[in-house]
């Protein structure tokens, strides 16, 4: 009885204008943003303003209210890096001659951020995942010396591992921060083998070819980057076999060795050299954003984030003869889905205000996000949550919800009002192995203290037959991050209504309230980063 109560009274807050959610609108979205005029929306591309303008149009007509700047954009400078054909990779394994191989067979970077020609060499020393983590005993590097050394790295972390810490200390960052600080110069990082089946090593090359972005600080220098590792190297399945050959393991015993916890980590006895040649441009991209203040004159100050990412990965070298990604679902369906929740709560009077964030550089690595969690258009320390959406699986309807980051913070309890108002379930992370939790735009606001959750599209089927894990694991397979994401693949867009319906009971729980959203006692993350 008290949970129905509970739901009843959200129920009664539920704006009018959300109660007509459509299918319609989310397509009519989806459709032009997704539309081959936009070319991909790359990072700051013609097509990605085009989608930018369009975001902000809708915005205004809408009656969104534009940043306290008085502008809907929030210009990001970034610099962009383009690694050169003519880099190479040399392997020295004792008296034996050494080999050199070209970028792109073997291995792949996206180059050197610092200098255009940089020259990265030391022996390899495997450190099984790279991780140590905090308040417990587990420590890849320990009685390891890579200082000055290479340091091989498979992706991931241990399975053992709660979802989301596995997730935090999967993080690229997490690893280059991890081994700057043990005194290694460079890292060559490896996947299993199940990640190199799911993800096959042509479209990591087509991927990183198109460079990599970082944002400029206020000192003009890019952010995020380490002066003593400023690139990573990754190496196809060949290439790790390669480097393990020789050595006391291969690379299968190794990666079957440290998913059971018996890694033996140390020197492979191979020195590598790269010969890295990098270009660089300096180019803006904007972020889009728009606010619904707050009625309540105690709580209008403060505000609730919802985000979700605007730009896709633009023109790359074409599959099967299309070159444009147009990211349909990834992420043309999460700004569409952001788009109808902003019409919904725009009459709803919130007490708290509401920022509505349509993010750049999402695909470069949360750039847009991690920029506008560090310059927020408000100030800091009055961001009391952020809700990020993004790439809502549009296949057929589900009777449950997955709320990514929900176990942090009583945003889970948020969560779980919205699902009981709308009569559905909560599920666990259907694909633990894909470390969501890090790989989409709420990740930067959770590593500046902000409390944040992911909702995705559930995995259960209304209709108890279609098997929604099995599309989805078919679409990640084949469509995702390829110019297959387009409009002409099947779509249904029951879900994205459902998403829509969710997203905005919970932003309006958030917004309602009376305390701020807290972390959980004792959270990692909570405990981690705090409030910086």
């Amino acid at each position: 009885m008290r949970r129905f109560l509970t739901a009843l009274a959200v129920l009664s807050t539920f704006p009018a204008a959300a109660q007509v959610f459509r299918p319609e609108p989310i397509r009519a979205h989806m459709t032009f943003l997704a539309s081959d005029l936009l070319e991909g929306r790359g990072t700051g591309t013609r097509g990605h303003q085009l989608a930018a303008d369009y975001v902000a149009a809708q915005f205004e007509a809408y009656g969104l209210a534009p940043n306290p700047a008085g502008s809907y954009f929030q210009s990001v400078p970034f610099l962009k890096t383009l690694v050169q054909a003519d880099s190479t990779m040399t392997v020295q394994r004792g008296r034996q001659a050494a080999t050199t191989v070209p970028l792109g067979s073997t291995f792949m970077t996206s180059g050197n951020p610092l200098a255009g020609s940089s020259t990265i060499k030391g022996d390899v020393v495997f450190a099984g995942y790279g991780i140590t983590a905090a308040g417990s005993s587990y420590d890849d590097y320990k009685g390891l010396d890579v200082r000055g050394k290479i340091v091989l790295l498979f992706s991931g972390a241990p399975v053992s591992f709660a979802n989301t810490l596995r997730a935090h200390y999967s993080s690229s960052l997490s690893k280059i921060e991890n081994a700057a600080s043990h005194g290694a110069i460079g890292i060559v990082f490896v996947s299993s083998p199940d990640e190199y089946a799911r993800v096959p090593w042509d479209r990591v090359v087509r991927q990183t070819k198109l460079g990599a972005m970082h944002w400029l600080n206020a000192a003009g220098q890019p952010h995020g980057v380490f002066s003593a590792i400023p690139m990573t190297v990754s190496l196809s399945r060949p290439g790790a076999e390669a480097l393990f050959a020789g050595s006391r393991q291969t690379y299968a015993r190794a990666s079957e060795a440290l998913v059971a916890g018996k890694a033996r980590r140390g020197p492979l006895g191979v020195h590598v050299i790269f010969d890295i040649r990098s270009v660089h441009a300096r180019v803006e991209s904007p972020n889009v954003v728009g606010v619904i203040r707050g009625s309540d004159s105690k709580l209008r100050d403060e505000y609730v984030v919802i985000s979700s990412h605007l730009d896709h990965l633009g023109i790359s070298d074409p599959v099967n003869g299309d070159a444009i990604n147009n990211g349909a679902l990834d992420n043309a369906s999460g700004i569409a889905i952001i788009l109808e929740i902003a019409r919904a709560l725009v009459t709803s009077n919130p007490r708290r205000s509401i920022v509505f964030v349509a993010t750049t550089g999402e695909e470069k690595g949360l750039r847009g996000a991690d920029y506008y969690a560090n310059n927020p258009t408000v100030p800091y320390e009055s961001i009391v949550a952020n809700v990020n959406i993004d790439e809502v699986y549009l296949f057929a309807p589900s009777r449950d919800i997955t709320v990514i980051g929900a176990e942090n913070s009583d945003l889970g309890a948020t969560a779980e009002r919205a699902a009981a108002a709308m009569g559905i379930e909560l599920s666990p992370d259907p694909f633990p192995e894909e470390v969501v939790f890090v790989r989409s735009d709420q990740y930067p606001f959770v590593r500046r203290g902000i409390p944040a959750i992911f909702p995705i599209a559930g995995n259960r089927a209304a209709d108890g037959k279609t098997d929604l894990r099995a599309l989805q694991q078919a679409w990640n397979r084949t469509r995702y991050h390829q110019p297959g994401d387009d409009m002409n693949q099947p779509l249904d867009y029951r879900p994205g209504v459902q998403m829509a319906e969710f997203g905005t009971r919970v932003v309006l729980d958030i917004a309602n309230r009376e305390g701020r959203p807290q972390w959980n006692k004792g959270n990692f993350f909570g405990e981690l980063f705090g409030r910086r």
